[in-house]
């Protein structure tokens, strides 16, 4: 077995002191010329040097761990936003941790917990509940956390998220033109998501205001659905389906398919998210795209720069990310 190297002989190594090894490895470069950076960053890579996470833990305080939770990690909108969080931190001395909370209160409560056993520095979370009262650990530890997609109401933890508000009264416009007489809204469970709310809440205030008739479908976690409660939007009225999220944009268009409904024919349809398929389903799906990964480059981006210790007012980042539409032909 290869002999573990230790900090004194990369002191050695490099004609510096074991303090001034520690106080790199921690960060702390305030004293420290760039030429001994260097020759300490090319000793380590060299020497092949790990520090003992346990023993650097006993001595800072940090663990150099984040802790990221999303609430379906099955969800395309995770897979890209998580790309985002690991290619920032890719260029940083931190590790992410990633976990699931499968969409479930209690699951995201201990998952969390865990994260704390493991002394996280930090945490990147995609909440299932708006209710503060749900993440006291969080607040009790005093732990730096930022939001990501959703909100904790009357929480003082900052969100990166994208203008739902603005892009989907920009969808509505267009349904408008359309002359559409009815939308049938698609949705998780909207609850205690503050995004499907305010997409909800956008949609129902447009066509109320324009004397268009809105219904909601609530679908369970796992997506199902029943074409049955598709047969009074389909044929009878000039009818479209808004869904709210791409995991519900696709499932609906198999159901559809699998029922032989034609796009835009016999129903309208759109919605969240982009995907790759929206292009290759026939007609083409008009859908809104949301910039996941820098969605997620954007909240890695403001962890990070509070756990340099900067200041809220010294932080400057764009927290409102703004999406786009690609106009297909399926309105």
């Amino acid at each position: 077995m290869e002999k573990k190297v230790t900090i004194s002989e990369v002191a050695k190594y490099v004609g510096v002191s074991k303090s001034t090894i520690s106080q790199y490895m921690n960060g702390n470069y305030n004293k420290m010329s760039k030429e001994t950076r260097i020759n300490i960053k090319n000793a380590i890579n060299k020497l092949n040097y790990s520090p003992s996470k346990q023993a650097q833990f006993l001595t800072t305080r940090k663990s150099n761990l984040i802790g990221v939770v999303v609430a379906d990690i099955s969800n395309m909108y995770s897979s890209l936003l998580l790309k985002g969080i690991s290619t920032y931190f890719e260029e940083t001395d931190y590790q992410i941790v990633i976990v699931e909370a499968s969409n479930s209160h209690n699951k995201e409560t201990n998952v969390l917990k865990k994260l704390l056993d493991q002394n996280v520095d930090g945490i990147i979370i995609q909440p299932i509940h708006s209710d503060i009262n749900q993440y006291k650990g969080i607040v009790n530890r005093e732990i730096p956390m930022v939001l990501v997609d959703r909100e904790i109401e009357h929480s003082n933890w900052e969100v990166i998220t994208t203008d739902n508000e603005k892009v989907v009264s920009k969808m509505m416009n267009k349904i408008i033109e359309k002359n559409y007489d009815n939308i049938l809204i698609i949705t998780q469970p909207i609850s205690n998501v503050t995004t499907r709310k305010l997409r909800y809440k956008t949609i129902n205030e447009i066509a109320k205001n324009n004397e268009i008739s809105v219904s909601l479908l609530e679908t369970d976690e796992n997506n199902k659905m029943d074409f049955s409660l598709f047969e009074d939007y389909v044929f009878s009225k000039k009818s479209v389906v808004f869904a709210l999220n791409g995991t519900i944009l696709i499932e609906t268009l198999k159901l559809l398919k699998k029922n032989n409904i034609k796009i835009p024919k016999d129903i309208a349809i759109t919605g969240f998210d982009d995907l790759d398929i929206m292009d290759i389903v026939e007609p083409g799906i008009t859908s809104i795209k949301q910039p996941t990964k820098l969605i997620g480059k954007t909240v890695a981006n403001l962890l990070h720069q509070k756990l340099q210790g900067k200041q809220d007012e010294e932080i400057i980042l764009e927290t409102v990310i703004e999406s786009t539409i690609n106009w297909r032909n399926s309105l």
